[in-house]
């Protein structure tokens, strides 16, 4: 069976999940935006209310990744396909986090990736291939701060990125970056909804590559 250029898409996903980082430019993407929350997996602390706003200091408690990433090109005549998924959720998180109402500043913030990713591989509409594969990672402490804005109660602006930059260490392109927010006692999850398409080159050959994700920030309210 021949073997397409598979390692070309495990080196994207591999990109994609550890530093959320686009690496070509935008051809017909949409800006992320804010999700419905889906994720609340803080534990322990003070569970009285937090009065349902961001506004205080906050403990980093981890960041729960879904990413669906579907690379197309066309190499020998053949339409080939490779779609890869992965979920987790990061693993010795730290730092903390603060929101003024209008500045969002993180300290230290710190954690690591591991875990594993399938990928599906369609030559012509038909399933050929598969291939399981970890992907584990740490992230150094990052230091940011950035500005927003409040469309709505439970819900957070930035024009650069906000958490995201936070996850890529800087390498996210400044874009804008909606989220949705949503209490439970101490703890606020931050949820946003990725979605890009791109056009990219790698050994010659043109590839589409779509990719949509959902990233839920939880943090412990100090």
């Amino acid at each position: 069976m021949r073997k397409y250029h598979l390692f070309l898409q495990i080196i994207t996903v591999v990109v994609l999940l550890i530093s959320c980082r686009k690496e070509t430019s935008n051809e017909g993407g949409t800006s992320p935006g804010g999700g419905t929350p889906t994720d609340t997996t803080g534990t322990g602390g003070d569970t009285s209310n937090t009065g349902n706003t961001e506004v205080g200091n906050w403990k980093f408690i981890s960041l729960h990744a879904t990413v669906l990433q579907t690379t197309e090109y066309t190499q020998d005549s053949n339409a080939v396909k490779a779609v890869t998924s992965s979920d987790y959720t990061t693993e010795n998180n730290s730092g903390t986090i603060s929101f003024t109402g209008s500045t969002m500043t993180s300290n230290a913030v710190a954690f690591s990736i591991n875990t594993n990713a399938k990928t599906y591989i369609y030559v012509n509409g038909t399933l050929t291939d598969s291939l399981n594969f970890p992907l584990t990672s740490s992230i150094p402490p990052q230091s940011t701060s950035a500005d927003y804005t409040k469309p709505g109660a439970d819900s957070l602006y930035f024009q650069t990125g906000g958490l995201i930059d936070i996850g890529s260490g800087g390498a996210l392109p400044s874009i804008p970056t909606g989220y949705k927010l949503q209490f439970n006692g101490s703890t606020m999850t931050m949820t946003t909804v990725y979605d890009d398409v791109s056009n990219e080159t790698n050994q010659g050959i043109p590839e589409k590559v779509t990719t949509h994700a959902i990233l839920v920030a939880t943090l412990q309210k100090i």
